[in-house]
């Protein structure tokens, strides 16, 4: 059997993939893996092996990662999880990851063992993520410490189509969250962890202390992020341009990092082996021979630089193939590229069967096996070197490195733009410029500046100019490329059925010459095209008015498409700490994945940050037609106030110039603030709060009334002032508070439903019992983003559908009886069918 651990690893992969599908779909994942394993068999039998040598195989490599994958996901009694209620509670864990280093904060991931409520102490396990509001906290890796703290539920934000963050940590095993806030508040009861990886990291930290000490901010973040991997110095703006260079994987420690550290470590080795005196060379070639030497003192040196770096998924992966590759030089065994990756991807998965689903995993290993295709292509179809000397030969070269470039740039667009909605062309030209030179004058002089200020116990960075220099031009050759026109496109998050098609796609055409590869083709070609036709028709029709009230945590934020194409935003949530741009990570991929490019209306109800915060970010990357506010200030809007004015965008007050006006049908009526408060700068916040923009939308039969965070006393002089007050959709003011329950008013508005935002577990107790039980009261149905995600209204005449978050989520399979898998099973099907009709492509 050829390359026998290539099918250990494929069949092991696609059984952790059948076990994630098998609670969702357990009888049609066993149907297709029974047929998936004959299909597999009958080509194994037209190759030429024996169907009995590798059936079995197969069978045991799906079942390890089957069942480890199940066995996996079984959470023990006392984890962690079962307390992260939002209470408070004392908890003792051990800092086991080397700790994250931001501006105003750093972050550690703990691994508990035990928690307190009131005088009860209790065995705990699983993870925590810390946040400590305190960079001057001592926290490093094997600390034991003792803190109290509200214990969270690892959440994330839940709307339709974004990234999983909750989802993300869990894989990694961090189900809860705390922040004690300042470092007065921990207490340190011991020291633990594995004593080499505590030097070790000891070491990264000093050079990361070292270089902030050196360079100028934007360089000390690049350069830490570079040779360290140390990244919460990068500011999103950096970031940013970096992803329009199409050279975003740089900021992490890649495989090209590790590639061009082992190359200079072998090669350095190898060359000062083959300078010795001659006669003590030749001795030691009577034994062995200089490459040997090199691959035997390179491998524990990258060991060494794999763990200073943070050890993460592309780093490991590379540690993997790098040694591999260099045992085959000791052995004197010609190495296979495709066979060394499936043992990197092995070990991987061996070790965290959920490394599968990390978004590093899955682009560094598809870009690695692209290039391990384009090669062999490239050979089989001449492109390999013969006697070829001089120009000849580095055009051979020249050529191979673009076709590889782009490759790697090809075959990771699915997976980038299912993640993180763009497309970017630059890195075809950037990775050819970029990449060398990072790689040849920033890396290793960055690198061997940390290791000389550490033998030397330097506080700066040593040959700090020169450091300053080198990633100074680096970041204008970036600049240059995120200047090009259209760097970067941003696109519609590509279903995941539709992104497996695409790959089975490209992957058969690589083997087109193989009989499966054929039959694999034809099937996919078939499926994207029938997707194509099932997203074409899936479009929903432009009669109803649709309203997402989005989850943005302790915020307000909703999208409202008109029943032709107007779009309006109104608000855009915002976090007091600045910690988070939810214009950056929640709406406009929200936007980009319903096709939205061009915001008609922008609405803010009221200055305050949790409104204000996120629309800043819209107003730079999207076409805004004209901003409606109340005609108020404060310093939380003042760049809000400073976009407006540089862009030249329409700003209407509408306490002073009062709007009723027909947006495709639908009346727009502002009933609120009053006209005799316009252009005032307000700094109470109550008074703030009561002049929000309150807004009714009118389509045929329905209504939806919009609030912001107004008060009792106000909502009930708007009641009074205003008779055709009733609507079938109210934004509940203030997120719920106390403060702005009004019985009167809300008899007025008489909604259907009431639909709440507020974050999860917040610390103001939003929504009160006394909003809660008013709403019932009136016979409302209840809706909360805390609770349920975002909220989908879909209304236009007759009664409106109300569709949540939690609505959207594929239902585990409950195994009591046959009939349950079964209606289930059809139904996450359905679901899953809608979804990518409407959303796959």
């Amino acid at each position: 059997m050829q390359r026998p651990v290539v099918q250990i690893t494929i069949f092991y992969i696609l059984g952790i993939a059948a076990a994630e599908l098998f609670y969702y779909f357990p009888a049609g994942t066993t149907v297709i893996t029974i047929l998936f394993l004959i299909f597999a068999c009958v080509i194994n039998r037209k190759a030429g092996k024996p169907m009995h040598a590798a059936l079995p195989l197969m069978v045991m490599a799906f079942s390890a990662g089957f069942s480890y994958t199940l066995l996996a996901g079984i959470l023990p009694p006392d984890d962690i999880s079962g307390h992260a209620n939002g209470d408070k509670v004392t908890i003792t864990g051990t800092v086991d990851e080397p700790v994250i280093h931001y501006p105003q904060r750093i972050a550690a991931i703990l691994t508990a063992s035990a928690i307190q409520h009131g005088n009860s102490i209790m065995p705990a396990s699983g993870r925590v993520r810390l946040t400590v509001y305190d960079t001057a906290a001592g926290l490093d890796y094997g600390d034991e410490i003792r803190f109290t703290a509200r214990l969270k539920r690892v959440r994330g934000f839940k709307n339709p189509g974004l990234f999983n963050y909750a989802g993300y940590l869990s894989r990694k095993g961090i189900r809860a969250t705390a922040s004690p806030g300042k470092k007065d508040w921990l207490i340190k009861t011991g020291e633990y962890g594995n004593p080499v990886l505590k030097k070790i990291f000891g070491w990264r930290e000093n050079i990361r202390v070292s270089i902030k000490q050196g360079l100028s901010d934007h360089s000390s973040a690049v350069l830490q992020a570079m040779i360290i991997g140390t990244t919460g110095d990068l500011t999103p703006e950096i970031r940013d341009k970096f992803t329009a260079a199409g050279v975003t994987h740089i900021l992490s420690i890649s495989g090209s990092h590790l590639g061009f550290v082992t190359f200079l470590i072998f090669f350095i080795t190898r060359y000062l082996l083959t300078h010795l005196p001659y006669r003590l060379f030749l001795r030691i070639t009577l034994y062995t021979t200089p490459s040997k030497i090199s691959a035997i003192v390179t491998i524990p040196l990258i060991i060494l630089y794999s763990f200073l770096s943070g050890g993460e998924v592309a780093t490991i992966r590379s540690l993997i193939m790098a040694i591999v590759f260099l045992l085959a030089i000791v052995i004197e065994r010609d190495d296979d590229p495709i066979s060394t990756l499936a043992i990197a991807a092995l070990i991987v998965l061996i070790r965290d069967p959920q490394g599968l689903f990390d978004i590093s995993f899955q682009l560094s290993y598809t870009a690695v096996l692209a290039m391990i295709i384009t090669v062999r292509i490239f050979h089989d179809t001449g492109g390999k070197g013969g006697v070829a000397k001089g120009p000849a030969e580095w055009r051979r070269k020249f050529v191979l490195l673009l076709i590889l470039t782009v490759s790697a740039a090809a075959s990771t667009t699915p997976i980038v733009s299912h993640y993180f909605n763009q497309l970017t062309w630059t890195g075809l030209l950037s990775n050819l410029i970029l990449i060398p030179y990072a790689g040849l004058t920033v890396i290793p002089v960055g690198l061997a500046s940390g290791c000389i200020g550490l033998i030397f116990n330097r506080a700066v960075l040593p040959f700090e100019t020169l450091n300053e220099i080198l990633v100074m031009v680096f970041l204008k050759m970036v600049d240059f490329f995120a200047s090009l026109p259209f760097a970067v496109i941003h696109t519609p998050s590509p279903h995941i059925i539709l992104v497996i098609l695409l790959y089975l796609f490209l992957i058969s055409l690589s083997y087109l010459k193989k009989r499966w590869a054929k039959i694999t083709t034809v099937i996919s070609i078939s499926l994207i095209a029938a997707a194509i036709c099932c997203r074409l028709s899936g479009s929903y029709d432009n009669k109803t008015l649709r309203i997402s009230f989005l989850d943005v945590g302790q915020g307000d934020s909703a999208l409202i498409e008109f029943p032709g194409s107007k779009i309006m935003l109104i608000d855009g949530g915002g976090t007091f700490s600045n910690t988070l741009d939810t214009g950056r990570s929640v709406i406009a991929p929200y936007l980009w994945n319903k096709g939205i490019r061009t915001v008609d209306y922008m609405v803010l109800s009221h200055p305050q940050t949790d409104h204000a915060g996120g629309l800043i970010y819209i107003l730079d990357t999207f076409k805004v037609g004209e901003v409606w506010t109340n005609g108020m200030t404060s310093p939380a809007t003042f760049l809000f106030d400073r976009r407006i004015r540089d862009q030249g965008i329409r700003h209407l007050s509408v306490s002073s110039n009062p709007v009723a006006k027909t947006i495709d049908g639908c009346s727009v009526s502002v009933l609120n603030p009053p006209s005799h408060m316009s252009g005032h700068r307000i700094s109470n916040s109550g008074m703030i709060n009561d002049l929000s923009v309150v807004m009714r939308i009118a389509c045929g039969n329905s209504a939806v009334l919009f609030t912001g965070d107004t008060g009792a006393e106000r909502l009930r002089d708007i009641a009074a002032s205003n008779a055709g007050l009733r609507s079938s959709i109210l934004k509940v003011p203030h997120h719920g508070a106390r403060g702005s329950v009004d019985a009167k008013f809300i008899s007025s508005v008489k909604p259907a439903a009431a639909i709440i935002s507020a974050g999860y577990q917040n610390s103001y107790r939003h929504p009160s019992p006394e909003a809660i039980s008013a709403y019932r009261h009136a016979g409302s149905a209840i809706y909360r983003t805390d609770l349920d995600g975002a909220i989908t209204v879909i209304t236009y005449s007759g009664k409106p559908l109300v569709r949540t978050y939690q609505d959207t989520l594929l239902k585990k399979a409950s195994f009591d009886s046959l009939t349950t898998i079964t209606d289930t099973e059809i139904n996450n099907l359905k679901m899953v069918m809608e979804e990518f009709c409407n959303g796959g492509i």
